[in-house]
């Protein structure tokens, strides 16, 4: 038997994400001001960062996921007090590395935690006299950029914010003579799209594997459903899907210019799928034109979610419809 350690098979593909999911009155991503939903001003459509993404991506893993000392671990988590990165890395590996020899710690990261192979950290290393504040010395640190990578999520259509006011379970001191004010910012509902890209490159770099990817996305639609705080609760993923190139310099990107258009006479109005279609006539044809460079599609819908290919649904409800096999059979057949 070969004594050489055998090489990671990192993920192979360029790739591109489209995640939509609705939420129904909530807040899914509040400023840290006022915790007002953030919206575009022009068009009135809600923003959630790309943090919220990916928060909801490492809670899942690392509450369903995670075991003590596999390579599932979480490096960005949101439980227990707040640290530094550094302080994040003695939990976990027990010292810094030395300020100028940062591989070992690099490999040690990227080994362990998924988040860091898919998302890369920024881990600054410093070394400090006892009971000094000020440190003694200043490192380069590790710079590691993520494989995949999402912009910032928007909805599909224009939202309405509510303001409500009431009041709070206890009083702000003792002997106050009445409970404090509270004031809360909802969404009705809406309709929330991510894209997204997974870089064959960087997952070279990173050694994000083909397992990793799947658990992405298996913790993009678990996650969301499993999401359970006062102000996130009654998210419901409805549509995801990954499209997996053979030759990126061939195929260049074309998922991010693939809207899907919403059919609804007034936006605000929308309070559920039954209110709304999706059109993705053109999106089919672009994957259609593009399908040589194409090797695989993954794709799951929410029943309810109700697509329509130039008007005409497209899931007529045959017995064993599903959209994976829809798009497959519609980029073969008219390729």
């Amino acid at each position: 038997m070969s004594s050489k350690k055998k090489e990671i098979e990192t993920y192979p593909n360029r790739s591109e994400i489209l995640f939509l999911y609705d939420i129904f009155r909530c807040n899914p991503n509040g400023d840290p001001f006022e915790n007002r939903p953030r919206q575009d001003p022009t068009t009135e459509r809600i923003d959630v960062t790309d943090v919220r993404l990916k928060r909801t991506i490492r809670d899942y893993i690392l509450r369903y996921k995670h075991t003590k000392d596999d390579d599932l671990d979480i490096f960005v988590r949101t439980t227990g007090d707040a640290v530094t990165a550094e302080r994040r890395y003695e939990e976990l590996f027990g010292k810094l590395p030395e300020p100028k020899a940062t591989e070992e710690a690099r490999r040690k990261l990227l080994q362990r935690c998924i988040d860091v192979r898919l998302f890369g950290a920024m881990l600054p290393i410093t070394r400090r006299k006892p009971g000094e504040e000020e440190p003694e010395e200043r490192g380069a640190g590790i710079h590691i950029t993520g494989a995949a990578q999402f912009n910032t999520g928007q909805s599909l259509h224009a939202v309405e914010v509510l303001e409500i006011s009431g009041t709070g379970g206890f009083a702000s001191k003792e002997g106050a003579g009445q409970r404090t004010f509270r004031r809360e910012f909802i969404v009705p509902y809406a309709l929330i799209g991510f894209y997204g890209v997974i870089n064959e490159n960087l997952a070279k770099e990173s050694g994000l594997t083909s397992g990793d990817v799947n658990l992405l996305m298996e913790s993009m639609w678990e996650g969301t459903q499993a999401l359970h705080s006062r102000s996130k609760a009654f998210h419901h993923p409805r549509l995801l899907v990954r499209v997996d190139y053979k030759d990126q310099k061939q195929s260049g990107f074309f998922l991010d210019k693939l809207r899907l258009n919403m059919k609804v006479k007034d936006e605000k109005a929308i309070r559920a799928p039954k209110d709304y279609a999706l059109e993705v006539g053109d999106w089919i044809a672009c994957l259609q034109k593009n399908s040589s460079f194409i090797t695989n599609i993954y794709a799951v819908a929410d029943p309810d979610i109700q697509l329509t290919e130039n008007g005409t649904a497209i899931s007529e409800l045959a017995k064993d419809w599903s959209i994976e096999k829809e798009l497959q059979k519609l980029v073969k057949e008219k390729a």
